[in-house]
């Protein structure tokens, strides 16, 4: 299983799972020792994984919050584009080339931001600057 964490994007489909308990049990440990001062935060960063300055923010985090702190709290809007709204964002900018993101999400009705619909017309290159550099 330690390979596992070293690879998280080969086992895991999604990055949140990657933080098991045994990889908390680690960050902590370095927390730790770091907190101690056997290990710097460029060691500390190394054996981790991260940056430095990663190192850093659960360092301060772990005095606030303690064991809780390391945990990943990340919030924001994690739902996807079915394949199908993906289809029909393209299809609607096929449809007529000059829509804007918004429009093109405001006309299907979709409950995602403008640049979830951007990155899907970027993705298939269709975003504008695409369209400017095609000649005629």
């Amino acid at each position: 299983m330690a390979w596992a964490l070293l690879l998280p994007s080969l086992v895991f489909k999604d990055w949140r799972k990657a933080m098991t308990a045994e990889a908390l049990v680690l960050r902590e440990r370095v927390i730790k020792q770091v907190l101690t001062g056997r290990q710097r935060y460029p060691d500390a960063a190394r054996r981790l994984g991260v940056t430095p300055r990663t190192i850093h923010n659960y360092f301060h985090r772990f005095l606030e919050n303690g064991s809780e702190g390391l945990k990943d709290h990340r919030k924001g809007n994690y739902r996807k584009l079915t394949h199908e709204e993906a289809a029909a964002i393209i299809a609607c900018k096929h449809e007529r080339p000059q829509r804007s993101t918004r429009l093109i999400r405001d006309i299907l009705g979709l409950k995602v931001s403008v640049e979830a619909v951007r990155l899907i017309l970027v993705k298939n290159h269709l975003n504008r600057k695409v369209f400017e550099a095609r000649p005629n």
